[in-house]
């Protein structure tokens, strides 16, 4: 993970607590990408987009938008796999993750 620190031994990222705090994974060579999986503690799919693509204009938030990660309301707080597609599937060297929010945090794990 470019962009966070590590937490503890399960490959975990997290910002500090930000506006519309974000995480850049880079995948050291372009994939042909139709879906991204990952762990993202919290709320999923409330305010959270997936970027997928080869820039890293303003971070890489300039490319495609993937999804957000479907949220049902059930795992408030806890971690689990999350799916987001991309339909059509997205050739990119960098995944983004992005909260859009006011002061908080984003925490994505093994992705």
């Amino acid at each position: 993970i470019v962009i966070g620190q590590r937490i503890g031994s399960f490959g975990c990222a997290a910002t500090n607590q930000s506006t519309n705090p974000w995480l850049q994974i880079d995948l050291k060579a372009a994939y042909l990408v139709s879906r991204v999986r990952a762990i993202i503690y919290g709320k999923p799919g409330q305010n959270i987009n997936v970027h997928v693509g080869n820039s890293v204009t303003n971070n890489g938030l300039n490319n495609h938008i993937c999804g957000s990660p479907p949220y049902d309301g059930s795992t408030n707080g806890k971690a689990i796999w999350r799916d987001v597609s991309c339909s059509p599937p997205v050739w990119g060297k960098y995944i983004v993750f992005q909260r859009i929010v006011n002061n908080h945090y984003l925490e994505v794990c093994e992705v």
